[in-house]
């Protein structure tokens, strides 16, 4: 064994050895050399990964800076180094020995940004693909627990579907439009170099838990977003649908630096439709009055109003004219307390670099029975030793949430508003709540803060990556990661005694626990070198393992004594107990090549081949990638002329392909699988429920794009794309004989596409030593549809339909064709494209009435700094899409609901008198019955203008602060969700939805307003 182990180093050695006469260790064979290290900033302190350093003149030697700016070479004593970057002067200094800090002057703004990608880093102004970067500034202005809401309007092509006020709730997110019908639609999430587990989790308790709201977006640096090929293709089987890298802050060389910040604030419902508000009592008494008149069970108005009071004392136990009108959304509504502190340190010495931070966040919540708390830490360090590279990255996070059911649960606090009557009281006469121990779901009552319903989840995060890097050559360096991601969610409900659901059953509680896993190891060898000043070439090859795990258990009990002891131990009837264990594993080998000659040409390409455990045996393995090119048009001679208007001008393309592995809640859907737990003649038995599949795979999805920059005046710059992509092998379950005793199988049918372009633009139109003004403006056009379904025949639901040539998420119903003016009835379209109309809904076809998909949407902002103020104003807007609001079926009611609550919306247009043109049919007590089925009258366009964010802050001068040994100083005040504009039909509260458009009653969107102070020193 040890001759083995000799061999071994010996063959070590010789092989490095061969390697550094290639590579250019010749140049050690001088009589003297230097060992150079530097960092590279620019003027405001931010290091500067990307830039060229190139020994000079005549030799081939050179490097490239790293993430943090580094870099580091050994040359030959009296050598001179020239290092540059696109957007920078050109520096040309004599080697030193030792480490130095350098700054860097710009020459060109608005076009350099750091791009996180393929496991490395990049330059924007050197990279071939399609990405967009928002900076730390950019993520503290926001005031949300969820950052990645703070990213619509910011990034083009970015939809952030957030249908939900609920402090932490889940906010899916498509980039370039849907790409799959069964498989998962989310973009892969990393976090400092580890895929995360992002989908929905949780919900038992009532709301999915979105494991973003565990990120602190202080502790952020800057999230990018990948879009193309180029940028993803190295992600392989889990970048379909793009990849949105989270890079988080780091420490810096220096004295230590502390960073104190704190907020508080309110947050509040501002914006209510008032015609989507229920009427009071008054206007309530007159409209059901006049409903009995209209159906005839009354004569006079006199006797329909006894018949009014007669019902409600009968059916609800009340006199009408002995109660106070009560407002059941003002009950409900609240301005909930904010607030929020973060504490961070960073610093560190040549050989060693830390950031640690803690940070607290709360917020009550808008609705009642609703709120967040959040603490979290991250500690991050980075350090060198000579030819090694060593670090690791913690972050942690809990948050404790009191949430509220989802909207098709009669207890969620909005049902119950749309569903109580304004003479129903919260309280009785003795201060009891009123009408409990009647069947009355009682809102205030149910979240009642010591008696009521609970509602709670508590999620625990964790990632944790530590790296190994080793510089074999001066550009060759071996890099190991092993990240662990673990995301632990705890769920608890309990049903009080004020809530009627489960009083034949003596009370319910249920507790619920789910835990994601993800592991990750990570093993690449990157080669980054100039050759004669003008070729730079970046190599990478790497080997890379994933394993994703899910547990979950349940157990729920009934019969309590009371509820003042609410852990399950003290039911009497057990009900459930359930667990489950999933698990998925991915292998992979990659490489990437990035090239560019002199800053003008650049080519870029990558290969992954990987194999998913989720697959048939016959595909296991698949191969992903992608090819890509850029011209910098500015760089040739031809283009002199225009040097002083014209600061940078390049196209770019790409093309390849990536893969979707993520099967929604399938972890073997090529398997053939039993169930057990069944019973045959007394004894357990299983049975067969899914077919074995073994020629399933991956989706694959074909991305090209063609994309134009440019800078003008240093001051204006576009950009601008125009994409195709293509998902083919989508995975439907076909339809098969029940004689097979199987209802389907799995298979790669279908195919779906979504092209469009995208644009933005940034100008600074002043800037001086005073003052500066920046405006950016962006928007995305994107068209989805199906190319090819699982047959010839559309998959049609109660309102929607999966149609070739139509977008995914079509409407399909009923169509609703207004109010006969004449008789006041409702009217509906016969047939599509017939004007022919019917009063009954079951005698009209359906038919397509819109979709989802906006035509247009993006984002507006301005900021402007003067002498120590700055303001900053983001808004974003939504073109074209509809929204079918399903719960507007109850809350338009026009009679069909007996003594059921009037929406203002329906009391000022319902039909009176014959001629009158209207959308509201004549109200009728037990009649329109047809109203309050799935038709086109709940269709409404969803476009929207939203003032997203502003902030108005002031610096203290140096003057000031310098004497109270503090660095900086600021405070400042923050809007968010200010105001929206609707679309003149629209009624609800707000009209952004989840993905699919579908609506109910959701919580508001609230406006949040803080102030807050940033110390550092």
């Amino acid at each position: 064994m040890a001759k083995d182990r000799l061999c071994v180093r010996k063959s070590i050695v010789y092989t490095c050895l061969v390697v550094k006469m290639l590579w250019g260790g010749a140049l050690l064979s001088q009589n003297t050399s230097v060992r150079v290290e530097g960092t590279l900033y620019d003027e405001l302190r931010e290091p500067l990964a990307g830039a060229n350093i190139v020994v000079t003149p005549g030799t081939e030697q050179g490097t490239v800076s790293d993430i943090d700016g580094r870099f580091s070479l050994t040359v030959a004593e009296g050598s001179t180094l020239q290092i540059s970057m696109v957007g920078f002067e050109t520096l040309t200094l004599k080697a030193w020995s030792g480490h130095r800090e350098i700054e860097m002057k710009e020459t060109a703004q608005m076009m350099d940004e750091v791009v996180v990608t393929g496991y490395g880093i990049t330059r924007k102004a050197a990279f071939t693909g399609a990405a967009q970067v928002i900076d730390s500034e950019e993520m503290s202005k926001r005031i949300d627990a969820n950052f990645l809401k703070s990213l619509e309007g910011s990034v083009t092509g970015l939809q952030v579907n957030n249908g939900s006020g609920q402090p932490g709730a889940f906010a899916s997110t498509t980039i370039r439009g849907r790409g799959s019908a069964n498989s998962g639609t989310e973009p892969l999430f990393v976090v400092d170099g580890v895929p995360i587990y992002t989908d929905e989790m949780g919900g038992w308790s009532g709301m999915e838990v979105s494991p973003m709201a565990n990120i602190n977006p202080n502790d952020i640096e800057s999230v990018t977003v990948l879009k193309d090929a180029t940028a993803t293709a190295i992600y392989g089987a889990r970048a379909a649908n793009g990849v949105i890298v989270i890079s988080t802050k780091k420490g810096k060389q220096g004295k230590t630096r502390f960073n104190f910040s704190a907020k508080y604030g309110k947050t509040f419902i501002a914006h209510v439709n008032p015609e989507y508000r229920m009427v009071g009592l008054d206007k309530y008494k007159e409209i059901w009055t006049e409903g009995y008149v209209n159906s005839g069970e009354a004569a006079t108005e006199a006797e329909a109003y006894a018949l009014l009071k007669k019902n409600a004392l009968d059916w609800y136990y009340t006199d009408i004219d002995a109660v106070q009108s009560v407002d059941w959304l003002d009950q409900v509504l609240r301005a909930g307390q904010m607030q929020e502190y973060n504490i961070d340190l960073q610093g560190g010495s040549e050989s060693l670099r830390h950031f640690a931070s803690l940070g607290y966040y709360e917020n009550q919540g808008a609705l009642i029975g609703s709120g967040l708390k959040r603490y979290t830490g991250r500690l991050n360090l980075d350090g060198e030793s000579g030819r090694i590279g060593y670090g690791i990255s913690i972050n942690a996070g809990l948050s404790d949430i009191d949430n509220i059911p989802n909207t098709s649960s009669y207890t969620h606090p909005i049902v119950m508003v749309y569903d109580a009557r304004p003479f129903q009281q919260v309280y009785n006469p003795d201060g009891s709540y009123a009408m409990v121990k009647d069947g009355f779901y009682n809102p205030v009552a149910l979240y009642d803060e010591d008696n009521g319903d609970i509602y709670n989840q508590k999620t625990i995060s964790a990632v944790i990556n530590p790296y190994f890097t080793y510089r074999i050559l001066d550009e060759l360096t071996w890099k190991t990661s092993a990240g662990i991601s673990v995301l632990d969610i705890s769920e608890f409900y309990f049903s009080s005694a004020n809530n009627p659901s489960w009083w034949d059953d003596g009370l319910n509680g249920k507790r619920v626990l789910n835990r994601a896993t993800v592991y990750n190891i990570t093993n690449t060898l990157s080669y980054l070198r100039t050759f004669k000043t003008v070729h730079n070439l970046n190599v990478m090859v790497g080997q890379e393992a994933q394993k994703t795990s899910l547990n979950g258990i349940i157990a729920e009990a009934t019969n309590y004594p009371s509820d003042v002891v609410v852990e399950l131990i003290n039911a009497s009837t057990p009900k459930t107990a359930e667990s489950t264990s999933r698990a998925s594993t991915l292998a992979s080998f990659f490489a990437n090549g990035e090239y560019n000659y002199d800053n003008k040409y650049y080519a870029s390409a990558s290969f992954r081949y990987d194999a998913s455990s989720r697959f048939g045996t016959n595909h296991r393995w698949a191969p992903f990638w992608s090819a890509g090119a850029k011209y910098r048009l500015t760089q040739e001679a031809f283009m002199e002329n225009t040097s002083s208007w014209l600061t940078d001008l390049t196209v770019r393309g790409s093309y390849g392909t990536v893969g979707n592995q993520d099967i929604v809640r399938k972890y073997y859907p090529y398997m053939g699988l039993y169930e057990f737990g069944y019973s045959y003649n007394s004894n357990p038995g299983a049975i067969p429920t899914q077919i074995y599949s073994p020629d399933l795979k991956w989706e694959t999805v074909k991305k090209a794009d063609i994309g134009i920059n440019a800078v003008l005046f240093t001051r204006l710059s576009l950009e601008l794309d125009f994409y195709n992509q293509r998902t083919s092998d989508m995975i439907f379950e076909v339809p098969l004989s029940y004689t097979t005793g199987f209802a389907s199988v799995m298979r790669n049918i279908g195919e779906m596409e979504n092209r469009g372009f995208e644009f933005m633009i940034n100008a600074v139109p002043v800037q001086n030593k005073d003052i500066k003004w920046s405006v950016r403006l962006s928007g995305t056009a994107n068209r989805n549809r199906i190319v090819a379904l699982a047959t010839d025949k559309p998959i049609e639901g109660s309102w929607y339909i999966r149609k070739v040539g139509e977008a995914f998420n079509t409407f399909y119903l009923p169509k609703f064709a207004g109010v006969d003016p004449q008789t006041g009835e409702a009217l509906f379209y016969k047939k599509a494209g017939s004007t022919e109309t019917t009063t009954m809904v079951n005698d009209a076809e359906q038919q397509i009435v819109g979709s989802a998909d906006p035509k247009f949407y993006g984002g507006i902002g301005t900021s402007i700094s003067f002498k120590g103020f700055d303001l900053s104003v983001d808004g974003s807007y939504s073109l074209g899409a509809k929204v079918f609001n399903s719960g507007l079926r109850f809350d338009l009611m026009c009679g069909h609901y007996e003594l059921g609550p009037v929406a203002e919306y329906v009391y000022k247009y319902r039909w009176r008198e014959p001629g009158q043109i209207t959308d509201v049919p004549k109200f009728v007590a037990g009649g329109n019955a047809d109203m309050g089925k799935r038709t086109s009258r709940f269709v409404m366009d969803a476009s929207y203008f939203r003032m997203k964010s502003v902030n108005l802050g002031y610096t203290f001068p140096r003057s000031i602060t310098r004497p109270l040994t503090v660095d900086n100083l600021r405070v400042f005040g923050t809007v968010d969700n200010l105001f929206i504009l609707t679309a003149s039909d629209f009624i609800g509260f707000d009209p952004q939805a989840t993905e699919d458009g579908y609506q109910e009653w959701t919580y508001p969107i609230p406006t949040s307003v803080m102030f807050g102070i940033n110390v550092s020193f």
